[in-house]
Protein backbone atom coordinates (compact mmCIF):
# COMPACT_ATOMS: atom_id res chain seq x y z
CA UNK A 1 0.00 0.00 0.00
CA UNK A 2 1.42 3.42 -0.62
CA UNK A 3 0.91 6.31 1.59
CA UNK A 4 1.01 9.69 0.24
CA UNK A 5 1.44 12.64 3.49
CA UNK A 6 0.83 16.25 2.65
CA UNK A 7 1.28 18.56 5.67
CA UNK A 8 0.10 22.41 5.34
CA UNK A 9 2.21 24.36 7.96
CA UNK A 10 0.67 27.66 9.18
CA UNK A 11 2.36 30.75 11.26
CA UNK A 12 1.91 34.07 12.59
CA UNK A 13 4.36 36.98 13.77
CA UNK A 14 3.79 40.08 14.70
CA UNK A 15 6.21 43.50 13.97
CA UNK A 16 5.87 46.11 16.17
CA UNK A 17 5.04 48.10 13.02
CA UNK A 18 1.60 47.13 12.93
CA UNK A 19 2.46 44.45 10.51
CA UNK A 20 1.72 40.68 10.35
CA UNK A 21 3.76 38.02 8.69
CA UNK A 22 1.69 34.97 7.77
CA UNK A 23 3.36 32.17 6.49
CA UNK A 24 2.12 28.79 5.18
CA UNK A 25 3.81 25.94 3.43
CA UNK A 26 2.53 22.69 1.66
CA UNK A 27 5.17 19.32 1.42
CA UNK A 28 4.32 16.37 0.12
CA UNK A 29 6.53 14.28 -1.80
CA UNK A 30 5.79 16.10 -4.58
CA UNK A 31 5.66 19.79 -3.70
CA UNK A 32 7.27 22.10 -1.24
CA UNK A 33 6.07 25.43 -1.67
CA UNK A 34 5.43 28.34 0.92
CA UNK A 35 3.71 31.55 0.88
CA UNK A 36 4.77 34.56 2.70
CA UNK A 37 2.32 37.49 3.51
CA UNK A 38 2.50 40.83 5.43
CA UNK A 39 -0.66 41.90 5.84
CA UNK A 40 -1.39 45.44 7.78
CA UNK A 41 -3.53 45.12 11.03
CA UNK A 42 -4.76 48.01 11.00
CA UNK A 43 -7.16 47.08 8.31
CA UNK A 44 -6.18 43.87 7.75
CA UNK A 45 -5.03 44.45 3.45
CA UNK A 46 -2.32 42.71 2.27
CA UNK A 47 0.73 44.86 1.63
CA UNK A 48 3.08 42.29 0.31
CA UNK A 49 3.00 38.42 -0.79
CA UNK A 50 5.93 36.01 -1.84
CA UNK A 51 5.91 32.73 -2.87
CA UNK A 52 8.68 29.98 -3.65
CA UNK A 53 8.62 26.84 -5.05
CA UNK A 54 11.17 24.64 -3.65
CA UNK A 55 10.05 21.23 -5.17
CA UNK A 56 7.26 20.77 -8.32
CA UNK A 57 6.40 17.97 -10.49
CA UNK A 58 6.99 20.28 -13.49
CA UNK A 59 9.98 22.76 -12.65
CA UNK A 60 9.70 24.69 -16.26
CA UNK A 61 6.39 25.52 -15.81
CA UNK A 62 4.95 25.64 -12.23
CA UNK A 63 7.30 28.64 -10.90
CA UNK A 64 5.20 30.63 -14.14
CA UNK A 65 2.35 30.86 -11.37
CA UNK A 66 4.79 33.05 -9.23
CA UNK A 67 4.57 35.53 -11.44
CA UNK A 68 1.53 37.14 -10.39
CA UNK A 69 1.74 36.56 -6.38
CA UNK A 70 2.69 40.13 -5.94
CA UNK A 71 -0.99 41.35 -7.44
CA UNK A 72 -2.63 40.11 -3.98
CA UNK A 73 -0.79 43.74 -2.39
CA UNK A 74 -3.69 45.20 -2.32
CA UNK A 75 -6.21 42.86 -1.35
CA UNK A 76 -8.23 43.22 2.11
CA UNK A 77 -9.22 39.76 3.98
CA UNK A 78 -12.78 39.92 4.16
CA UNK A 79 -15.19 39.10 2.32
CA UNK A 80 -14.94 38.49 -1.18
CA UNK A 81 -11.04 37.10 -0.39
CA UNK A 82 -11.48 33.95 -2.15
CA UNK A 83 -12.35 34.78 -4.94
CA UNK A 84 -9.54 37.85 -5.24
CA UNK A 85 -7.11 34.97 -4.32
CA UNK A 86 -8.43 32.70 -7.25
CA UNK A 87 -8.60 35.66 -9.72
CA UNK A 88 -4.84 36.82 -8.41
CA UNK A 89 -3.05 33.69 -8.06
CA UNK A 90 -5.31 31.04 -9.45
CA UNK A 91 -6.86 30.06 -12.89
CA UNK A 92 -5.50 27.97 -15.56
CA UNK A 93 -2.03 30.58 -15.57
CA UNK A 94 -2.14 29.80 -11.99
CA UNK A 95 -1.52 27.47 -9.02
CA UNK A 96 -4.31 25.84 -7.16
CA UNK A 97 -1.93 24.97 -3.78
CA UNK A 98 -0.83 28.97 -3.92
CA UNK A 99 -4.15 29.83 -3.70
CA UNK A 100 -4.87 27.00 -0.95
CA UNK A 101 -2.04 28.30 0.77
CA UNK A 102 -3.01 32.24 0.84
CA UNK A 103 -6.56 31.06 2.02
CA UNK A 104 -4.43 29.03 5.12
CA UNK A 105 -2.35 32.40 5.57
CA UNK A 106 -5.43 34.77 5.87
CA UNK A 107 -7.23 32.64 8.00
CA UNK A 108 -4.63 31.67 10.76
CA UNK A 109 -4.25 36.37 10.09
CA UNK A 110 -7.45 36.36 10.80
CA UNK A 111 -7.57 34.17 14.21
CA UNK A 112 -4.46 35.80 14.90
CA UNK A 113 -5.83 39.31 15.09
CA UNK A 114 -8.47 38.22 17.45
CA UNK A 115 -6.89 36.70 19.62
CA UNK A 116 -4.53 39.62 20.00
CA UNK A 117 -8.20 41.96 20.45
CA UNK A 118 -9.50 39.33 22.80
CA UNK A 119 -6.06 39.06 24.78
CA UNK A 120 -5.90 43.27 25.14
CA UNK A 121 -9.54 43.28 25.91
CA UNK A 122 -9.89 41.03 28.79
CA UNK A 123 -6.52 41.23 30.23
CA UNK A 124 -5.41 44.60 29.67
CA UNK A 125 -8.90 46.64 29.30
CA UNK A 126 -10.69 44.40 31.43
CA UNK A 127 -13.64 45.45 29.23
CA UNK A 128 -15.65 42.04 29.14
CA UNK A 129 -18.31 43.50 26.45
CA UNK A 130 -15.29 44.62 23.99
CA UNK A 131 -14.59 40.97 24.31
CA UNK A 132 -17.94 39.66 23.61
CA UNK A 133 -17.98 41.82 20.64
CA UNK A 134 -14.55 40.84 19.46
CA UNK A 135 -15.86 37.05 20.06
CA UNK A 136 -18.90 37.80 17.49
CA UNK A 137 -16.93 38.92 15.17
CA UNK A 138 -15.00 35.62 15.20
CA UNK A 139 -17.58 33.86 13.43
CA UNK A 140 -20.26 31.11 13.90
CA UNK A 141 -19.45 27.52 15.54
CA UNK A 142 -19.91 25.41 18.73
CA UNK A 143 -17.07 27.25 20.61
CA UNK A 144 -18.84 30.92 19.99
CA UNK A 145 -22.57 29.78 19.99
CA UNK A 146 -25.08 30.96 22.57
CA UNK A 147 -22.33 31.32 25.50
CA UNK A 148 -22.57 33.83 28.14
CA UNK A 149 -20.60 36.80 27.34
CA UNK A 150 -18.45 36.65 30.71
CA UNK A 151 -17.01 32.56 29.76
CA UNK A 152 -13.81 32.82 28.54
CA UNK A 153 -12.44 30.06 26.20
CA UNK A 154 -10.27 27.92 28.22
CA UNK A 155 -6.90 29.37 27.02
CA UNK A 156 -7.83 33.05 28.20
CA UNK A 157 -9.06 32.26 31.16
CA UNK A 158 -5.64 30.64 32.34
CA UNK A 159 -4.15 33.86 31.04
CA UNK A 160 -6.34 35.81 33.10
CA UNK A 161 -6.37 33.69 36.19
CA UNK A 162 -2.15 34.46 36.01
CA UNK A 163 -2.78 38.26 35.63
CA UNK A 164 -2.98 40.72 38.13
CA UNK A 165 -4.78 41.96 39.71
CA UNK A 166 -7.92 39.35 39.40
CA UNK A 167 -10.46 40.71 36.51
CA UNK A 168 -13.42 42.00 37.33
CA UNK A 169 -16.49 40.44 35.55
CA UNK A 170 -19.63 42.74 35.32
Amino acid sequence: MNTIKRTVDTEVKYDDDGILHAIARLTDPFHEIEVALRVRVADLTMVEANAEMIRVPYADHCPNSLLRIGTLAGIQIGPGLHRNVREAVGGDCGCPYLVDLVIQACNLAIVAVGVKQARNSVLIEHDFEKFSAVRRTMGKCAGHTDLPDELLPEWLERESNESQPPLKRY
